[in-house]
């Protein structure tokens, strides 16, 4: 289901690759899944601390926004965007794929 979740946000035209983080900040899920973006996302899991206070940070940089989510399980879902995006639509697509996967890890959740 996450991969599925990630690859539509790859969709949108602002949006160069995502990634799923568990509750230790390691990779789990990555869009697309070279070793390159692996490699890239992998060096942001110190941003998985950020989600500790916020449900949604951003870290914007001269290259990329990278959009951090916190999800129902405790894990991160990074988001590495342009900086030249429509933030508004991508915060939009962020949200929807975040509800989606909060559904998901609910209906997973043995409580």
């Amino acid at each position: 289901m996450e991969e599925f979740v990630l690859s539509d946000l790859l969709k949108s035209q602002y949006i160069y690759s995502t990634a799923i983080l568990d509750d230790q900040g390691l990779l789990m899920v990555a869009n697309p899944s070279d070793h390159n973006t692996k490699k890239r996302l992998t060096k942001f899991a110190e941003v998985y601390y950020t989600t500790k206070e916020f449900n949604q940070t951003s870290i914007i940089t001269e290259k990329i926004i990278l959009i951090v989510s916190k999800l129902f399980d405790d894990s991160t879902m990074i988001v590495e965007c342009a900086t030249d995006s429509n933030l508004g639509l991508v915060r939009h697509e962020i949200n929807v794929a975040v509800s989606r996967l909060n559904s998901y890890l609910q209906s997973k959740s043995p409580n």
